[in-house]
């Protein structure tokens, strides 16, 4: 929508195209539909960590009180947002994060089921 020539016409196309959503009003029916680019985005890795895990068990009257239970919280959002950073900083360093580089390391130096990752 930031390209002013197919701005005008996609803005044109949706005039001419039927409605779906002709009986509905107000914003649901003006939206635009907007077709995909031409280029669908190639599919990437996932970056997944378990973490350790936080036992609860047992802690049933710790977690009633408003203050520890936040203390938990805290310790848990932590956690979690500690393990995202580390998940980041290791995808963008990871050599094969690019589906041509994985490719032509499994052809040249990988067996089939071996798939290239980063080091821990």
């Amino acid at each position: 929508m930031r390209i002013p020539v197919l701005n005008d016409y996609i803005r044109r196309s949706n005039e001419e195209i039927v409605r779906l959503r002709a009986e509905k009003g107000g914003e649901v029916a003006n939206q635009y539909f907007y077709p995909p680019g031409l280029l669908p985005k190639l599919p990437g890795r996932f970056y997944y960590l378990f973490g350790k895990p936080i036992q609860t068990k047992g802690r049933e009257k710790e977690l009633k009180d408003k203050e520890s239970a936040n203390e938990l919280y805290l310790h848990i959002k932590y956690e979690i947002e500690s393990n995202m950073a580390y998940l980041i900083k290791m995808r963008e360093e990871d050599p094969y994060r690019g589906i041509i580089d994985r490719t032509v390391h499994r052809a040249v130096s990988a067996s089939v089921d071996q798939v290239p990752t980063f080091e821990p």
